[in-house]
């Protein structure tokens, strides 16, 4: 595939033009989101303005190929001149509906959770926007069929299988772009079809978010935008009329005590209420159907002229494969620099992988369980410092630590020794739930994640042995480590001796 489709096939991801930032600007928090979409939905009520928060960001920019305009609809136009917002709220709104990632390894379009993580505003917008449309089903163009069954003779009845409709849903949020990357990353190998997450400059006021790698066309804020998209456009698919205000969506999804006051009904879960969305085979088959649509589109088909059938299918199951084991199979990880970590002091022992233990820890101290990312961080935070500073350690000393918010913190991480398990540390990986646990478990979700997620994604990574052993603490060394309850809890665990 030449360089000049390489192009194109970036321009079907929605990369946009960016404004760059200017004094006084809105801190890049979904708090700031949500009081822009609060003076809109005012505007919007009292007649000043026709558009909704959804069909404005598309006007101004935010998902507007031909793609989105066949499931979605055309672009309205947007007044030139939005003289209800400041002038900050103007630009903060310019710059968040186009996403963008530079060479530089920056991301922009993008904003901070409450719960520490990050998403980009697009896909998240489109998602939203095909629930408030009823998640139509949009039969694909003749011109798709056609192509089809030209390319895929002499095989018999193959046309009586053909996908004849579109989801708009998974198609706008994460299925056409999840297709995309990975033909991009076919005809370059060079080019990493997912990740990197990012930090953000300050948690308080942030403003530049920086990538932690190569950068690729599917970041992770993208993929958690993209994912939201689709948990908030099936939300609101399945409502009756009229949709509460894209304000409170937001905020009892974001800030709140999540949809319908269902606690785990938020963005700290999205990983696990995507895959309960999502039947097997789904979104492969939500992958393909995007990309035969792109191929059929009349921009779009010369461009992808060079991708047969075999290319497509096998670009949208390595594309599946890959982004189910990385992001629905393993956990969320909150990076070091998004806790507040302080530098490693010294210089890291790299583990010789894979290993063939996981030793469990509680913390004990702190001995309350942390619900939210700013707790959990404190408690990240104030660990790290009793390690380095009343027991001279280099670091923390967990590889990992697990919150009750629904996510797991990068202490010592994959790579380093850890100094968690006295005579061991180089055999295993330390884990710890935060929280005293000798006479209660950890949240049901917070063992899952360990259980069901952690340790499997850790074979499949090739961190740990598929035979690998998990140990309690207190079988190591002499102490209570991990309390009485959570040990007896391990116990039932596979590896567990």
């Amino acid at each position: 595939m030449g360089q000049t489709k390489l192009w194109f096939l970036a321009v079907l991801l929605g990369v946009c033009t960016w404004l760059e930032p200017g004094k006084g600007s809105l801190p890049f928090h979904m708090n700031s989101v949500i009081q822009v979409v609060e003076v809109l939905e005012s505007h919007h009520l009292d007649g000043h303005l026709n558009l909704t928060m959804t069909e404005l960001a598309r006007g101004l920019g935010c998902c507007d190929s031909e793609f989105y305009q066949l499931l979605l609809g055309e672009a309205p136009a947007v007044p030139p001149d939005l003289p209800f917002l400041s002038q900050e709220q103007r630009s903060f709104l310019m710059r968040l509906v186009k996403h963008e990632v530079h060479a530089s390894s920056t991301e922009q379009g993008v904003v901070l959770l409450p719960d520490g993580t990050t998403v980009a505003v697009s896909p998240l917008l489109a998602g939203i926007e095909a629930g408030l449309k009823g998640r139509r089903e949009v039969p694909l163009p003749p011109e798709a069929l056609e192509l089809l069954l030209v390319t895929t003779e002499p095989l018999n009845q193959t046309h009586l299988e053909l996908p004849l409709t579109i989801d708009t849903l998974y198609a706008v949020t994460i299925a056409k772009a999840l297709g995309v990357a990975f033909l991009l990353a076919q005809a370059n190998e060079s080019q990493v079809p997912m990740g990197p997450n990012g930090c953000w400059d300050s948690v308080s006021e942030p403003q530049n978010f920086t990538l932690l790698g190569r950068p690729s066309p599917l970041t992770d804020a993208f993929i958690n935008g993209a994912l939201d998209g689709v948990i908030l456009g099936a939300h609101l698919a399945g409502q009756g009329e009229p949709a509460a205000p894209l304000s409170t969506l937001l905020r009892e999804y974001y800030t709140g005590d999540g949809l319908a006051g269902e606690s785990q009904a938020r963005s700290n879960f999205r990983r696990q209420n995507f895959v309960q969305l999502t039947e097997a085979g789904q979104l492969e088959e939500q992958v393909v159907r995007s990309l035969q649509l792109l191929r059929a589109l009349p921009r779009m088909a010369p461009l992808l002229s060079g991708v047969g059938d075999e290319e497509l299918l096998a670009a949208a199951s390595r594309a599946v494969q890959e982004f189910t084991e990385a992001y629905l199979e393993c956990p969320a990880v909150i990076p070091r620099c998004m806790w507040g970590a302080r530098p490693y002091k010294g210089t890291p022992t790299q583990l010789k992988l894979p290993l063939s233990f996981v030793y469990i820890h509680h913390t004990s101290s702190p001995s309350q369980p942390c619900r939210t990312f700013p707790e959990c961080a404190a408690d990240m935070r104030a660990m790290q410092r009793f390690h380095q500073d009343d027991r001279g350690w280099d670091d923390i000393g967990y590889s990992f630590v697990v919150g009750s918010d629904g996510y797991m913190y990068q202490g010592r991480g994959w790579h380093w020794v850890g100094a968690h398990t006295r005579g061991y540390n180089s055999k295993g990986y330390g884990v710890s739930f935060i929280g005293d646990y000798m006479d209660t478990l950890p949240e049901a979700f917070a063992l899952t994640l360990v259980r069901d997620n952690f340790l499997p994604c850790a074979v499949k990574g090739a961190k740990i042995r598929a035979n690998y052993t998990v140990h309690g603490h207190r079988q190591m060394v002499h102490t209570a480590c991990p309390g009485n309850l959570l040990y007896r809890e391990i116990q039932t665990w596979q590896g567990f001796k």
